[in-house]
């Protein structure tokens, strides 16, 4: 049986190096943006000028699509391995490897980068008309909303910082309530923005300051502030990102590990079975601690708490939605009985 470790132990190795290759594909493109051309289109309000400006393209993110294609590889690899080392000890005359470059496994491939890499970019866009729209209603240069949009160059570094370019579109939205909070002027208001996760703490105490004497966090300062919640909100999502992603890779490289060997007559279907593993702590949601210890045929779906069908951990293909997906740190067992599979060889000589 593939150990749990197998598969953590990918995932926390490639997990840096994707989440790595988002972070670099959102610096590259704001570092190609032409800022001049930026801020004409923004002042003419052509929305669409301005989304291609912002190079938001498949061809960006290619280095995250490597990045999940090698973990679907060494993934595959790694469990083919222990499969193969278990089938020996147990008598069985196995012998395969992973290939990634079956049909089945490249369309998986294709159609996980697609998604994902579409994903991104709509959601980009979507954040992108947001920002536009609530900018010219408060009457923002154009200016100052194409620096929003891609951020600020940092002297000290020469690469921009802040900006929504590479948020999701929630925590752009939520970025844009939390600078409400400050210009308020509100105590009530900035006293709720000290409640959130993402906000530079450094600057507490001027949010304090304003608090006790009444006044709004002056827009130089709330400027700043903005910048380090922004940077704290890209790499959260660089980490749900690569985590999410990895999950559903190295997942996916485990079944079709087992497809291939049974379609290669190697293996039984019959003799394999998958177990739901959630991890039991206060961050499990609640559907998926209700699916613990479940246990599905090879080929037959497990049911969540809340009723959706999935293959595995990180599987969309029955419908599942984010929700069931984004961060899950579940894990499918597999348990071969080599055993079986032994004895119906011996008779089938």
């Amino acid at each position: 049986m593939a150990k749990r470790e197998t598969l953590a132990q990918i995932a926390d190795r490639l997990e840096p190096s994707v989440r790595r290759a988002f972070l670099d594909s959102v610096q590259n493109i704001k570092s190609d943006v032409q800022l001049n051309l930026l801020i004409e289109a923004i002042a003419a309000n052509d929305t669409a000028r301005v989304i291609q400006l912002l190079n938001l393209e498949r061809a960006y993110f290619a280095p995250l699509d490597r990045g999940l294609t090698q973990a679907y590889q060494e993934a595959g690899d790694a469990i083919m391995a222990a499969w193969m080392a278990e089938a020996s000890a147990a008598g069985v005359q196995a012998r395969a490897m992973f290939d990634a470059r079956n049909p089945r496994a490249e369309e998986w491939l294709r159609t996980q980068s697609s998604r994902l890499i579409t994903e991104i970019i709509e959601d980009q866009r979507e954040s992108v008309r947001q920002l536009l729209v609530a900018n010219i209603e408060k009457g923002t240069s154009p200016r100052t909303t194409a620096l929003d949009l891609v951020g600020r160059v940092n002297r000290a570094t020469g690469k921009r910082e802040g900006g929504i370019v590479g948020l999701h579109s929630g925590d752009a939205a939520n970025k844009a309530r939390a600078l409400s909070e400050l210009r308020s002027g509100d105590p009530a208001a900035m006293r709720n923005y000290l409640t959130r996760k993402t906000r530079d703490k450094r600057f507490d105490g001027i949010v304090r300051r304003a608090i006790r004497d009444g006044k709004p966090v002056p827009a130089e300062k709330a400027r700043k502030m903005m910048v380090g919640m922004e940077n704290r909100m890209l790499r959260n999502r660089g980490e749900a990102i690569a985590r999410t992603e990895l999950l559903g890779s190295t997942h996916a490289a485990q079944d079709e590990g087992l497809d291939q060997m049974i379609e290669d007559g190697k293996l039984s279907a019959q003799n394999v079975s998958g177990e739901w593993d959630a991890s039991e702590d206060g961050a499990t949601r609640d559907s998926h601690r209700a699916m613990d210890g479940q246990v599905r045929r090879h080929g037959e779906a497990f049911v969540t708490g809340a009723g959706y069908r999935m293959m595995r951990p990180g599987d969309r293909s029955l419908g599942a939605p984010a929700k069931e997906i984004i961060n899950c740190r579940c894990v499918k067992r597999i348990d071969i009985d080599w055993i079986a599979q032994a004895a119906m060889e011996s008779r089938a000589a």
